[in-house]
């Protein structure tokens, strides 16, 4: 990205998702009301960023321009997008890189006529790393999320990794002032992080299984196409509802649960009642 001039006017515009529109983001804001940055956190590997960041800058220009403004001639100052993604995870991939909307596209063409750009920035703490050493900040948070892979690698458990790791930080002064005044929202967000991971986890791989055994089960009968479809289908629909089970039974929000399955918090409720866990 581009350097900024500290005093240049900020104002915070990140997508909460209302009634009507369920598109939420990590972090977007205006910046001197020219540059419109949008910055996602991420601890797996997504190959859909650039889309999702489309379904953001629309969504985000939709809100700020009104719709009749599009119809007249004169034509409309947009904001400079940029897109940013900061990942923590554990899968080796390059320090910096860029993903395009168009490497998705159906078929490749040289005349791309809709493009979007995401730079990715591999953030998982490394002391060698360019842009650790470039932010405090982002340095203190990187080691902050490698504490607590190190706990839960030495068998702690997830809340209790955290915890521990808020506490070292605290004890060797990383985000010591940040932690001690918004200790709760940490370990809340960050167990959501590592919630969404499990939740994606669950939904795939056990889905997978399911589905892959049910299928074959109905191939025998039915045809082996049809049957491993059909199987793969209601297996997914059974790791989703594995997902959410788990996620009742650790307490977390109706709405947070109803954000990373993509089910209705009133379904949620409904699944809840009937397994006594509402």
């Amino acid at each position: 990205g581009k350097a900024y001039a500290a005093e240049e006017r900020l104002e915070i515009v990140t997508l909460e998702g209302t009634f009507l529109s369920q598109i939420k983001n990590d972090v977007s804001f205006l910046l001197a009301g020219r540059y419109l940055i949008f910055l996602e956190h991420q601890s797996t590997p997504n190959e859909n960023m650039p889309l999702r960041c489309l379904y953001y800058v629309c969504e985000q220009l939709r809100k700020t321009i009104d719709s009749k403004q599009i119809y007249m001639n004169q034509r409309i100052t947009l904001p400079v997008p940029e897109f940013h993604v900061f990942y923590t995870g554990g899968v080796n991939t390059p320090e910096e890189y860029e993903m395009k909307l168009s490497d998705a596209y159906a078929e490749a063409s040289n005349a791309v006529n809709l493009e979007l750009k995401v730079c990715v920035h591999n953030v998982a703490y490394d002391e060698a790393k360019l842009l650790l050493g470039r932010s405090a900040a982002m340095r203190d948070y990187a080691m902050f999320i490698q504490y607590v892979k190190v706990n839960m690698a030495r068998g702690m458990e997830r809340e209790a990794a955290i915890r521990e790791a808020v506490r070292y930080c605290i004890e060797h002064d990383v985000m010591k002032d940040f932690l001690i005044e918004h200790e709760r929202e940490v370990i809340d967000m960050v167990a959501f992080e590592w919630n969404q991971k499990l939740f994606e986890e669950a939904k795939f791989e056990e889905g997978l299984e399911r589905g892959r055994e049910q299928g074959l089960e109905q191939g025998l009968e039915r045809g082996r196409e049809q049957g491993l479809e059909q199987g793969l289908e209601r297996g997914l629909e059974q790791g989703r509802m594995s997902a959410v089970l788990g996620m009742l039974k650790e307490k977390l929000p109706l709405e947070m649960i109803s954000r990373v399955s993509e089910m209705s918090v009133e379904k949620i409720r409904e699944i809840g009642r009937m397994h006594s866990l509402l």
